[in-house]
Protein backbone atom coordinates (compact mmCIF):
# COMPACT_ATOMS: atom_id res chain seq x y z
CA UNK A 1 0.00 0.00 0.00
CA UNK A 2 1.47 3.60 -0.70
CA UNK A 3 0.92 5.40 2.14
CA UNK A 4 1.12 8.85 0.41
CA UNK A 5 -1.60 7.94 -2.01
CA UNK A 6 -4.19 6.81 0.74
CA UNK A 7 -3.35 9.94 2.61
CA UNK A 8 -3.80 12.12 -1.24
CA UNK A 9 -7.00 10.58 -1.96
CA UNK A 10 -8.48 10.65 1.55
CA UNK A 11 -7.78 14.15 1.86
CA UNK A 12 -8.85 15.40 -1.39
CA UNK A 13 -12.69 13.65 -0.95
CA UNK A 14 -15.18 15.11 1.06
CA UNK A 15 -16.87 11.62 1.73
CA UNK A 16 -13.78 10.01 3.24
CA UNK A 17 -14.28 9.34 6.85
CA UNK A 18 -12.26 6.96 9.06
CA UNK A 19 -14.55 5.30 11.07
CA UNK A 20 -18.43 5.02 11.44
CA UNK A 21 -20.67 4.47 14.66
CA UNK A 22 -24.23 3.90 13.44
CA UNK A 23 -27.72 3.10 15.22
CA UNK A 24 -27.42 3.54 18.97
CA UNK A 25 -24.96 1.21 20.91
CA UNK A 26 -24.92 1.16 23.74
CA UNK A 27 -26.48 5.01 24.20
CA UNK A 28 -24.10 6.17 21.89
CA UNK A 29 -25.67 8.54 19.28
CA UNK A 30 -24.19 8.45 15.77
CA UNK A 31 -22.50 11.10 14.08
CA UNK A 32 -24.23 12.66 11.58
CA UNK A 33 -20.95 13.73 9.21
CA UNK A 34 -19.93 10.14 8.91
CA UNK A 35 -19.98 8.73 5.37
CA UNK A 36 -18.33 5.48 4.07
CA UNK A 37 -15.21 4.63 3.20
CA UNK A 38 -14.25 4.95 -0.46
CA UNK A 39 -13.91 1.71 -2.16
CA UNK A 40 -10.71 0.26 -2.25
CA UNK A 41 -9.36 1.89 1.04
CA UNK A 42 -7.02 -0.44 2.26
CA UNK A 43 -5.67 1.64 5.62
CA UNK A 44 -7.24 0.35 8.67
CA UNK A 45 -8.43 3.33 10.96
CA UNK A 46 -8.95 3.80 15.03
CA UNK A 47 -12.22 3.58 15.73
CA UNK A 48 -12.39 6.83 18.11
CA UNK A 49 -15.84 6.61 19.09
CA UNK A 50 -14.72 3.34 20.66
CA UNK A 51 -12.13 4.54 22.83
CA UNK A 52 -12.79 4.61 27.04
CA UNK A 53 -9.65 3.43 28.61
CA UNK A 54 -5.39 3.51 28.00
CA UNK A 55 -5.25 1.14 24.98
CA UNK A 56 -6.81 0.47 22.06
CA UNK A 57 -7.16 -2.81 21.14
CA UNK A 58 -4.36 -4.04 18.85
CA UNK A 59 -6.96 -5.24 16.37
CA UNK A 60 -8.50 -2.17 16.12
CA UNK A 61 -5.22 0.29 16.43
CA UNK A 62 -4.74 2.36 13.09
CA UNK A 63 -2.42 0.65 9.99
CA UNK A 64 -0.91 2.47 7.14
CA UNK A 65 2.35 1.65 5.60
CA UNK A 66 4.34 3.24 3.13
CA UNK A 67 5.40 0.10 0.96
CA UNK A 68 4.60 -3.64 0.56
CA UNK A 69 4.81 -5.63 4.65
CA UNK A 70 8.41 -7.77 4.99
CA UNK A 71 7.80 -10.99 5.90
CA UNK A 72 10.84 -11.51 8.71
CA UNK A 73 11.33 -14.95 9.80
CA UNK A 74 12.23 -14.61 13.62
CA UNK A 75 14.96 -17.20 14.08
CA UNK A 76 17.13 -15.68 11.26
CA UNK A 77 16.44 -11.94 12.51
CA UNK A 78 19.13 -9.85 13.31
CA UNK A 79 19.53 -6.24 14.10
CA UNK A 80 22.68 -4.71 13.12
CA UNK A 81 23.87 -1.82 15.29
CA UNK A 82 27.39 0.35 14.30
CA UNK A 83 28.19 3.68 12.73
CA UNK A 84 27.39 5.12 9.33
CA UNK A 85 28.58 3.00 6.16
CA UNK A 86 30.56 0.46 8.24
CA UNK A 87 30.52 -3.38 9.57
CA UNK A 88 28.06 -3.65 12.56
CA UNK A 89 29.97 -3.42 15.98
CA UNK A 90 27.04 -5.51 16.94
CA UNK A 91 24.71 -7.78 15.67
CA UNK A 92 21.60 -9.30 18.24
CA UNK A 93 18.90 -12.00 17.42
CA UNK A 94 15.25 -11.50 18.87
CA UNK A 95 16.08 -14.18 21.70
CA UNK A 96 19.13 -11.95 22.48
CA UNK A 97 16.96 -8.89 22.87
CA UNK A 98 14.49 -10.55 24.99
CA UNK A 99 17.34 -11.69 27.17
CA UNK A 100 18.37 -7.60 28.13
CA UNK A 101 16.34 -5.90 30.99
CA UNK A 102 13.05 -4.77 29.93
CA UNK A 103 10.43 -1.98 30.05
CA UNK A 104 6.98 -1.07 28.93
CA UNK A 105 4.93 2.30 27.84
CA UNK A 106 1.48 3.36 27.15
CA UNK A 107 2.15 5.56 24.58
CA UNK A 108 -0.56 7.19 21.85
CA UNK A 109 0.94 8.47 18.60
CA UNK A 110 -1.08 10.12 15.89
CA UNK A 111 0.17 9.92 12.23
CA UNK A 112 1.16 13.05 10.88
CA UNK A 113 -0.80 13.16 8.35
CA UNK A 114 -3.85 12.45 10.82
CA UNK A 115 -6.01 15.82 9.53
CA UNK A 116 -8.68 17.51 6.72
CA UNK A 117 -12.27 16.13 6.70
CA UNK A 118 -12.69 13.13 8.57
CA UNK A 119 -9.25 11.79 8.82
CA UNK A 120 -8.61 12.03 12.50
CA UNK A 121 -8.54 8.03 13.00
CA UNK A 122 -5.06 7.93 12.19
CA UNK A 123 -4.06 7.77 15.85
CA UNK A 124 -3.96 5.17 18.96
CA UNK A 125 -2.06 3.98 22.27
CA UNK A 126 -0.94 0.93 23.23
CA UNK A 127 1.34 -0.44 25.89
CA UNK A 128 4.37 -1.15 24.38
CA UNK A 129 7.35 -3.26 25.61
CA UNK A 130 10.71 -3.92 24.52
CA UNK A 131 14.44 -3.12 25.09
CA UNK A 132 15.26 0.56 26.36
CA UNK A 133 17.61 1.75 23.15
CA UNK A 134 20.37 3.53 25.37
CA UNK A 135 22.41 0.42 26.48
CA UNK A 136 22.55 -0.64 22.72
CA UNK A 137 24.16 2.57 21.81
CA UNK A 138 27.09 2.21 24.89
CA UNK A 139 30.56 2.80 23.29
CA UNK A 140 29.58 3.58 19.67
CA UNK A 141 28.41 7.30 20.54
CA UNK A 142 31.79 9.82 20.50
CA UNK A 143 32.07 13.87 20.23
CA UNK A 144 31.24 13.79 17.02
CA UNK A 145 28.19 12.08 16.58
CA UNK A 146 24.89 13.72 15.70
CA UNK A 147 22.29 11.74 14.90
CA UNK A 148 21.22 7.87 15.32
CA UNK A 149 19.51 6.54 11.84
CA UNK A 150 16.84 3.85 12.33
CA UNK A 151 16.65 1.22 8.93
CA UNK A 152 13.53 -0.82 8.50
CA UNK A 153 13.25 -4.03 6.36
CA UNK A 154 10.29 -2.19 4.53
CA UNK A 155 11.51 -1.15 0.59
CA UNK A 156 9.91 1.76 -1.46
CA UNK A 157 11.03 3.45 -4.65
CA UNK A 158 12.26 6.69 -4.21
CA UNK A 159 12.12 10.02 -6.95
CA UNK A 160 14.91 12.49 -7.56
CA UNK A 161 15.04 15.35 -10.21
CA UNK A 162 13.89 12.48 -12.59
CA UNK A 163 15.85 9.46 -11.32
CA UNK A 164 14.15 6.36 -9.36
CA UNK A 165 15.93 4.33 -7.43
CA UNK A 166 15.58 1.74 -4.65
CA UNK A 167 15.18 2.43 -1.39
CA UNK A 168 14.24 1.47 2.01
CA UNK A 169 12.29 3.54 4.75
CA UNK A 170 14.50 5.13 7.32
CA UNK A 171 14.22 7.71 9.87
CA UNK A 172 16.70 9.38 12.47
CA UNK A 173 16.52 11.34 16.18
CA UNK A 174 19.09 13.89 17.67
CA UNK A 175 21.79 11.54 19.35
CA UNK A 176 20.25 13.56 22.42
CA UNK A 177 16.35 12.32 21.49
CA UNK A 178 17.57 9.08 21.22
CA UNK A 179 19.10 8.26 23.91
CA UNK A 180 15.88 9.51 25.75
CA UNK A 181 15.00 6.91 28.62
CA UNK A 182 11.74 6.26 27.31
CA UNK A 183 12.90 5.69 23.76
CA UNK A 184 12.78 1.91 23.24
CA UNK A 185 12.76 -0.90 20.44
CA UNK A 186 9.37 -3.01 20.94
CA UNK A 187 8.52 -6.42 20.78
CA UNK A 188 5.09 -6.65 22.21
CA UNK A 189 2.01 -4.80 21.90
CA UNK A 190 -0.72 -5.24 24.56
CA UNK A 191 1.11 -8.11 26.28
CA UNK A 192 1.12 -10.19 22.98
CA UNK A 193 4.09 -10.48 20.72
CA UNK A 194 4.23 -7.25 17.95
CA UNK A 195 2.14 -8.22 14.80
CA UNK A 196 3.74 -8.23 11.67
CA UNK A 197 1.17 -5.33 10.51
CA UNK A 198 2.41 -3.02 13.49
CA UNK A 199 6.67 -3.44 12.50
CA UNK A 200 6.72 -7.23 14.52
CA UNK A 201 9.81 -7.98 15.16
CA UNK A 202 10.41 -4.54 15.89
CA UNK A 203 9.95 -1.47 15.84
CA UNK A 204 10.99 1.75 17.50
CA UNK A 205 8.49 3.90 20.11
CA UNK A 206 9.57 7.56 20.82
CA UNK A 207 6.96 8.64 22.60
CA UNK A 208 6.02 12.22 22.27
CA UNK A 209 6.85 11.84 18.74
CA UNK A 210 4.35 11.49 15.45
CA UNK A 211 3.71 8.22 14.22
CA UNK A 212 6.48 8.45 11.43
CA UNK A 213 9.24 8.65 13.74
CA UNK A 214 7.91 5.04 15.30
CA UNK A 215 9.89 2.92 12.34
CA UNK A 216 8.62 -0.48 11.94
CA UNK A 217 10.24 -3.33 10.69
CA UNK A 218 13.85 -1.90 12.40
CA UNK A 219 16.92 -4.63 11.30
CA UNK A 220 19.57 -1.80 11.06
CA UNK A 221 20.79 1.17 13.61
CA UNK A 222 23.62 3.75 12.48
CA UNK A 223 25.63 6.46 14.58
CA UNK A 224 26.07 9.51 12.18
CA UNK A 225 28.21 12.15 12.04
CA UNK A 226 26.25 14.22 10.34
CA UNK A 227 22.72 14.91 9.24
CA UNK A 228 20.66 12.20 7.86
CA UNK A 229 18.95 13.50 4.62
CA UNK A 230 16.80 10.54 3.61
CA UNK A 231 13.75 10.73 1.28
CA UNK A 232 11.26 10.32 4.30
CA UNK A 233 12.91 12.83 6.50
CA UNK A 234 14.06 15.55 4.62
CA UNK A 235 12.52 15.04 1.36
CA UNK A 236 8.70 13.86 1.80
CA UNK A 237 7.94 14.54 5.43
CA UNK A 238 8.85 18.26 6.33
CA UNK A 239 6.07 20.90 6.99
CA UNK A 240 6.66 24.24 5.02
CA UNK A 241 5.25 26.90 7.00
CA UNK A 242 4.85 30.66 5.88
CA UNK A 243 5.05 33.69 8.11
CA UNK A 244 4.81 37.35 7.80
CA UNK A 245 7.89 39.17 7.01
CA UNK A 246 8.35 43.28 6.24
CA UNK A 247 9.13 41.65 2.37
CA UNK A 248 5.97 39.53 2.43
CA UNK A 249 5.38 35.37 3.28
CA UNK A 250 8.85 33.64 3.59
CA UNK A 251 8.15 29.95 4.00
CA UNK A 252 10.48 27.36 5.28
CA UNK A 253 10.64 23.70 6.03
CA UNK A 254 11.03 21.56 9.26
CA UNK A 255 11.38 18.05 9.19
CA UNK A 256 8.59 16.48 11.21
CA UNK A 257 9.11 15.48 14.81
CA UNK A 258 7.54 15.84 18.21
CA UNK A 259 3.56 16.13 17.83
CA UNK A 260 1.32 19.13 18.57
CA UNK A 261 -1.21 19.72 21.02
CA UNK A 262 -4.38 18.63 19.80
CA UNK A 263 -8.54 17.46 20.93
CA UNK A 264 -11.17 15.75 19.16
CA UNK A 265 -14.66 14.74 20.17
CA UNK A 266 -15.54 11.08 19.60
CA UNK A 267 -18.41 10.09 20.84
CA UNK A 268 -21.84 11.57 22.36
CA UNK A 269 -23.84 9.26 24.99
CA UNK A 270 -27.29 9.58 25.89
CA UNK A 271 -27.97 9.49 29.79
CA UNK A 272 -31.29 8.92 31.21
CA UNK A 273 -33.79 11.48 31.62
CA UNK A 274 -32.72 12.67 27.79
CA UNK A 275 -29.47 14.36 28.57
CA UNK A 276 -26.60 13.60 26.86
CA UNK A 277 -22.93 14.13 27.73
CA UNK A 278 -19.81 15.11 25.96
CA UNK A 279 -16.61 13.08 25.34
CA UNK A 280 -13.40 13.46 23.59
CA UNK A 281 -9.86 12.85 23.88
CA UNK A 282 -6.52 14.97 23.93
CA UNK A 283 -2.77 14.33 23.52
CA UNK A 284 0.38 16.19 22.89
CA UNK A 285 3.90 15.64 23.05
CA UNK A 286 4.49 14.79 26.94
CA UNK A 287 6.83 18.10 27.30
CA UNK A 288 4.25 19.56 29.79
CA UNK A 289 0.74 18.50 31.15
CA UNK A 290 -2.38 19.02 29.30
CA UNK A 291 -3.19 21.60 31.57
CA UNK A 292 -7.33 21.96 30.50
CA UNK A 293 -9.83 20.96 27.29
CA UNK A 294 -12.85 23.28 26.67
CA UNK A 295 -16.03 22.38 24.62
CA UNK A 296 -17.97 24.84 22.12
CA UNK A 297 -21.65 23.39 21.21
CA UNK A 298 -23.40 25.64 18.45
CA UNK A 299 -20.75 28.66 18.17
CA UNK A 300 -21.11 29.56 21.61
CA UNK A 301 -19.09 30.08 24.28
CA UNK A 302 -16.54 27.98 25.09
CA UNK A 303 -16.99 25.68 28.79
CA UNK A 304 -14.50 23.74 30.38
CA UNK A 305 -14.78 19.81 30.77
CA UNK A 306 -14.20 17.66 33.17
CA UNK A 307 -10.45 16.31 32.16
CA UNK A 308 -9.14 13.03 33.47
CA UNK A 309 -6.29 12.47 35.95
CA UNK A 310 -3.36 11.59 33.07
CA UNK A 311 -2.49 8.15 33.76
CA UNK A 312 0.58 7.76 31.32
CA UNK A 313 2.85 10.66 30.22
CA UNK A 314 2.52 10.08 26.85
CA UNK A 315 -1.03 9.01 26.78
CA UNK A 316 -4.45 10.09 26.01
CA UNK A 317 -6.13 12.50 28.37
CA UNK A 318 -10.16 11.56 28.61
CA UNK A 319 -12.36 14.53 28.90
CA UNK A 320 -16.26 14.78 29.47
CA UNK A 321 -19.03 17.46 29.58
CA UNK A 322 -22.21 17.36 29.92
CA UNK A 323 -24.72 18.09 27.28
CA UNK A 324 -28.60 18.51 29.00
CA UNK A 325 -31.45 18.71 27.18
CA UNK A 326 -30.22 19.56 23.79
CA UNK A 327 -32.78 21.25 20.96
CA UNK A 328 -33.96 18.81 18.44
CA UNK A 329 -31.87 19.13 15.28
CA UNK A 330 -28.21 19.17 13.88
CA UNK A 331 -25.54 20.66 16.33
CA UNK A 332 -21.98 21.52 15.96
CA UNK A 333 -19.07 20.97 18.49
CA UNK A 334 -15.48 21.85 18.96
CA UNK A 335 -12.93 20.83 21.53
CA UNK A 336 -9.99 22.90 22.48
CA UNK A 337 -7.08 21.94 24.56
CA UNK A 338 -4.42 24.00 26.49
CA UNK A 339 -0.71 23.20 27.65
CA UNK A 340 2.33 25.22 28.44
CA UNK A 341 2.61 25.63 25.10
CA UNK A 342 -0.28 27.49 24.58
CA UNK A 343 -4.08 26.62 23.24
CA UNK A 344 -5.30 24.47 20.70
CA UNK A 345 -5.35 26.58 17.31
CA UNK A 346 -8.43 27.08 15.32
CA UNK A 347 -8.25 25.19 12.13
CA UNK A 348 -7.66 28.34 10.04
CA UNK A 349 -5.11 29.27 12.60
CA UNK A 350 -3.34 26.24 12.47
CA UNK A 351 -3.50 26.16 8.37
CA UNK A 352 -2.36 29.60 7.63
CA UNK A 353 0.48 29.95 5.24
CA UNK A 354 0.94 26.01 5.65
CA UNK A 355 1.81 24.37 2.38
CA UNK A 356 1.73 21.00 3.59
CA UNK A 357 -0.79 18.47 4.88
CA UNK A 358 1.39 17.26 7.82
CA UNK A 359 0.70 18.10 11.62
CA UNK A 360 -2.28 19.70 11.31
CA UNK A 361 -3.73 20.46 14.91
CA UNK A 362 -6.27 22.70 14.24
CA UNK A 363 -10.11 22.48 15.74
CA UNK A 364 -12.00 20.08 14.42
CA UNK A 365 -15.56 20.54 14.25
CA UNK A 366 -18.47 17.49 14.58
CA UNK A 367 -21.50 17.37 13.93
CA UNK A 368 -24.70 15.59 15.35
CA UNK A 369 -28.53 15.27 14.53
CA UNK A 370 -30.45 14.91 17.75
Amino acid sequence: MNRRRVLGALAASAAAYPFRVSGNQGGVLPWSDLAPLPPGTRARYTDLASITGDIVPTGEFFVLHHGEVPDLEAPAFRLAIGHRGAPPVRTLGLDELAGLPRKQSVTAFECCGNGGIGMHGLVGAARWGGVPLAPLLEGLIGPESREIVFFGADHAEERLRGNRYPGRFARSLPVTDALGPEVMLADTMNGEPLPREHGGPLRLIVPGFYGVSQVKWVERIEVWPSRFAGWFQAKDYVTVRGTETPSGILHTASAIGRMRLKSIVTRIERAAGGDLSIHGLAWNDGASDIGGVEVNVDAGPFRAAELQPAAHRFGFRHFRLGWPSPAPGEHRLVSRARDAGGVQPTEEEASRYKATPWENNGQVARRIRI
